[in-house]
């Protein structure tokens, strides 16, 4: 669910592109979210791959929803199976994190990382977060809260720092940026 990037959806992320008031100087510019969210390998290895994949929402192995073949399929969020229960659980993180309303979208990407371990653990893994957006409250928040409402990765997944950044925009011939801060 990220933005388009050809102009279409600009007012998701640039800043007043929606013709909104803009904080002085950050007109044109977009804010990013940073999350490192550690990862416990040890244990997400002793569940088996059914659980796994239910979590998450996609297969393993190519990454499409469980009710898809290639990790660009779009969700069948209304797919149940031969009992009656949805293919794509409520509360896994696909569906958690999926936009409720067309302005939730952001333009997403993990970065994943492997650290040297701890002293006494076996791993020091999990991603960084990085999203752009116009407005971090109307945008990426409601998605927070739905996963901390319920996600099962959550149970595997621990976030151990965020940060919130206004990205100035870009200068312009013969401007130095920010510039429209100090105006």
């Amino acid at each position: 669910m990220q933005p388009r990037v050809d102009g279409l959806d600009d007012p998701l992320l640039w800043v007043g592109a929606d013709g909104s008031p803009a904080p002085k100087g950050l007109r044109d510019g977009t804010s990013l979210v940073i999350r490192r969210i550690a990862m416990d390998l040890d244990r997400w290895d002793k569940a088996d791959r059914t659980a796994r994949e239910n979590a998450v929402g996609r297969r393993l192995d190519t990454g499409a929803p469980l009710t898809g073949t290639r990790a660009g399929d779009p969700p069948d969020l209304s797919a149940v199976d031969r009992l009656g229960f949805p293919v794509i659980d409520a509360a896994s993180h696909m569906r958690r994190a999926m936009p409720a309303q067309p302005h939730e979208r952001i333009l997403r990407r993990p970065y994943a990382y492997d650290d040297t371990p701890a002293p006494g653990t076996r791993t020091n893994t999990g991603l960084v977060f990085v999203s752009f957006q116009a407005n971090p409250v109307r945008q990426f928040v409601p998605i927070q809260r739905r996963l901390d409402e319920a996600d099962l990765l959550g149970l595997w997944t621990t976030p151990i720092g965020s940060g919130v950044y206004a990205v100035l925009p870009g200068a312009r011939e013969g401007e130095h940026l920010g510039a429209a801060l100090l105006a």
